[in-house]
Parts: structure tokens; sequence; C-alpha cells
């Protein structure tokens, strides 16, 4: 198995004191990182104090900038780019899939309660254009629910 530089500095932080582990750990599991995917787990998701699945977004998934109006409605979510990146109508902002569904508007993700979340998958552009579509290229947010509907 091949370890990156983090999971061995982690690993050392571990070894040197438990608490300082703690502060350092990332707050999301990386599954798969080689790609770039994350998933966050149901012990994650239960662990986070958020009211519904557009917070618990923001606080697990800071690879995103989740924008509101002025009431705190949402109203999209957009991917980080540089500078150089060529933006097309629409690129920036991932797609959002609920239980197999795509969800047009993101503000239907304030009214789905967080209980009601069994785990999220978070892909990169490049992974999530293979399953999505090239509409697809600021990633993909999978969000399984736990009846499934």
């Amino acid at each position: 198995m091949r370890r990156s530089f983090t999971s061995i500095s982690l690993a050392a932080c571990c070894l040197a004191s438990q608490s300082a582990c703690v502060a350092t750990a990332p707050r999301y599991a990386e599954n798969g990182s080689q790609y770039g995917d994350v998933v966050i787990s149901a012990q994650q998701i239960d662990a986070e104090h958020a009211p519904n699945a557009w917070e618990l977004l923001r606080q697990l998934a800071p690879r995103y900038t989740y924008v509101e109006d002025r009431s705190g409605r949402a109203v999209s979510i957009n991917g980080h780019r540089g500078r150089s990146s060529i933006s097309l109508a629409n690129s920036e902002s991932p797609v959002v899939v609920v239980d197999g569904a795509r969800i047009a508007a993101v503000d239907v993700l304030q009214q789905m309660p967080k209980d009601a979340i069994d785990w999220i998958e978070l892909r990169k552009g490049s992974r999530g254009t293979s399953t999505e579509g090239t509409n697809a290229s600021a990633g993909v947010i999978y969000i399984h629910t736990r009846s499934g509907s």
C-alpha cells in the first residue's frame, strides 16, 4: 500500500499525542483519494450539528463555494477554479444527484433533513463527466438517502 505524505505525518502525529491528532485530522474521509473523490460516511454525518443537507455540505465539503441570497435561501454551489480556466455557462456548478435523480434547484437541499441522508459522495470533474456527462465538469455531488427514494 502506498502512503501519501499527509497520512505518514498524520500517523506520526497520532503517535506523538492523541489530542494533537484529533485537532489535525481531516473532517471528512477521503476514499479513492487518488481520483480526488471524497466519501462522507453516515457516522460523519451523524456527528455534525447541521439541520439540513445544505448546511451539512457547507461544513463537510469545503471544495465548493455555497451561495445564498439575502434571505438565506440557497442559490448555487460553485467549484473553485483557477484564473486561467475557461468558464462556460453553468460549468462552475457541480451536478447534484439525490438517489439517482438530478436536482434542478439547490434550495431543495435546505428542505432535506440531515437525518434522511445515509452517505454523500463527491466526485471531481473528470470522474463526474464520465458518469453524468460533459455538463458535470465541476464535479458531481451524489447524496444517498436512508430510504432510497
